[in-house]
């Protein structure tokens, strides 16, 4: 679901940014989804120079949503199975481009788009090849700019180990990852018994 979030994300704000080139649109597009720390690497295959890098920098879970029921009720009785896990994504927008007005303007531009757009699902976003994804009817995904300081802003760009480049933060909630294993397998109560008498509920 991770990955499928991050594609639709990227779709979006793909075709957004084809809508400014007045020459028509890229076949290779200008936002890719790449690991922005590996860029100055010796050995790494070309593929995202001149464009709009989205990585995932961080993963935290929805301390929220933790405390759910571990029951849920279907055709078989209760059944016991581990609630979801609600993920909120970190995700780093590079502009990474050779020229330096160019950076600012499509940094500029994918602002634009998530500051009219922050909403993402599979209604307000149709991408059909994400429509046979498992449990892709529930993917809604909120962003919400995710401002650091100037001590946090090197930080992260020191772990990144990557000389810093114009680029944004946004915060994805939520992801919902889940497993339908069933761990085991119990029966509605109908009536309790007790030993003078027998109390239908």
């Amino acid at each position: 679901m991770i990955f499928t979030a991050f594609r639709l994300l990227r779709d979006q704000l793909d075709a957004y940014i084809q809508s400014f080139n007045p020459m028509g649109n890229d076949p290779e597009g200008h936002v890719v989804l790449d690991n922005v720390a590996t860029l100055e690497t010796p050995d790494r295959p070309p593929g995202a120079e001149e464009k709009i890098i989205l990585s995932m920098v961080n993963i935290e879970e929805e301390a929220t949503l933790k405390n759910t029921t571990h029951y849920v009720r279907n055709v078989q009785g209760i059944v016991y199975q581990h609630p979801p896990i609600y993920l909120n994504l970190y995700m780093l927008v590079s502009a990474h481009y050779t020229n330096y007005e160019h950076s600012l303007t499509r940094l500029s531009q994918v602002i634009q788009f998530f500051q009219g757009k922050n909403v993402f699902t599979m209604k307000n976003s149709p991408d059909l090849p994400l429509q046979n994804t498992p449990d892709v009817s529930e993917l809604r995904l909120n962003l919400e700019l995710f401002s650091l300081s100037f001590e946090q802003l090197n930080h992260l760009w020191g772990a990144l180990g990557g000389k810093q480049m114009p680029s944004a933060l946004y915060k994805i909630r939520l992801v919902k990852i889940t497993e339908n294993r069933t761990i085991g397998l119990g029966t509605v109560i109908e009536e309790i018994q007790s030993k003078d008498s027998i109390y239908f509920p």
